[in-house]
């Protein structure tokens, strides 16, 4: 029957054999499915796929990033901001990513120039040694590396542009390469996917750096919310990496806090971190002079690590359970206290600052245009 009679898939067309004669025509509804494909990928992702925003961003009036960013934010945080008049945290985020940027948030951000910024103000014990820094993975030469290593590029965040090695003698060199070539090109930079200015002037390189068991087992990362210098909240990742992710959510004091971020499932430690309180203390030290920073830490072996800083934690569109916390959490973050040698005010946002900016701030740091 199948000689005499069948049907075979080409791209958007079916063919059909029909008693030996083959008809080939176009199929609707695979077209139809592909429109949608393509219309869905090219809308769900707000910043229309980082190359493209990467090729494309000058062509971006400050209203059309306006429109992507708050298209994003809708489907992460779950609500429509108001980047103009913000009031949640994430709200904020995004209102200072459009304008103030200090220039030292590049430096924090960059995972290479953050080592030596750390090491300069709390001491070279508390940064994960750097093995090397490379531009081209052919700069590498492995038969020198330790049996294991951490491999980053700079500009990423959640784990993206990491790639740990725990035994060197199984690793395939040529797949490695590849994959690290593809990490470092410019789009996967973290700009073009949230467009947090910080991010948009570092360099892409490699930084290879000593191994550490951040990724085994019940392994707890400290993410230290830092408002005006004070720690408020930690969120502390178990298992991050692993098969069964937790989270659990306290105050400078570890008095834990009724509500979540993210979809994960929040927990209650047993007890406090032994070095929890020194903890907070570095966190504070290294957040003094920003209005808000996220400063991540490990605790191994005793001995405490600075991970990385973020000024735009989750992009700026994490999802608070219950949403009230995202408001909550955006009161302590108080724009009128922003240095205004940082301030570069878009007029898209100029008037509404002036209900919680002096208006003689505003009208002297907002950007003119021919």
């Amino acid at each position: 029957m199948s000689k005499l009679f069948s049907i075979k898939k080409d791209g958007l067309h079916k063919i059909y054999n029909i008693l030996g004669l083959k008809f080939k025509i176009l199929d609707k509804k695979m077209i139809i499915k592909e429109i949608k494909n393509i219309n869905n990928r090219f809308l769900a992702v707000p910043y229309l796929e980082p190359k493209l925003m990467w090729l494309a961003e000058k062509n971006f009036t400050v209203r059309e990033k306006l429109w992507l960013m708050s298209r994003r934010f809708y489907k992460n945080a779950g609500y429509y901001p108001n980047f103009k008049m913000p009031k949640s945290l994430n709200e904020k985020i995004n209102w200072l990513k459009f304008n103030y940027h200090d220039p030292v948030q590049t430096i924090c951000i960059d995972k290479v120039l953050v080592k030596e910024w750390v090491e300069k103000k709390i001491g070279k014990k508390y940064v994960i040694p750097l093995i090397g820094t490379y531009n081209d993975v052919n700069d590498i030469d492995f038969d020198k590396l330790p049996n294991k290593f951490m491999l980053k590029t700079p500009f990423s965040a959640a784990g993206k542009g990491c790639f740990p090695v725990e035994d060197k003698q199984s690793l395939d060199i040529d797949l490695f390469k590849s994959n690290i070539s593809d990490a470092m090109q410019a789009w996967n930079n973290l700009y073009y996917y949230c467009l947090s200015r910080g991010y948009k002037d570092i360099e892409p390189k490699i930084l290879i750096e000593e191994y550490m068991p951040i990724r085994e087992g019940a392994a707890l990362e400290y993410k230290m919310f830092c408002f005006h210098g004070k720690m408020k909240f930690c969120l502390i990742e178990c298992d991050y990496f692993g098969k069964h992710p937790q989270r659990a959510i306290y105050d400078s004091d570890f008095n834990n806090l009724p509500f979540k971020i993210g979809r994960f499932k929040h927990i209650k430690l047993n007890e406090k971190p032994k070095n929890y309180d020194k903890m907070v203390e570095l966190s504070e030290f290294l957040a003094k002079d920003f209005p808000h920073v996220r400063v991540d830490l490990y605790d191994i072996n005793n001995q405490i690590y600075i991970g990385e800083m973020s000024f735009t934690s989750g992009g700026g569109y994490s999802t608070f359970i219950p949403r009230e916390w995202d408001y909550k959490i955006g009161d302590w973050l108080d724009l009128s206290k922003l240095n205004p040698d940082y301030l570069h005010i878009e007029p898209e946002f100029a008037e509404a600052a002036k209900s919680f900016i002096s208006p003689n701030i505003v009208n002297s740091h907002t950007t003119h245009r021919d």
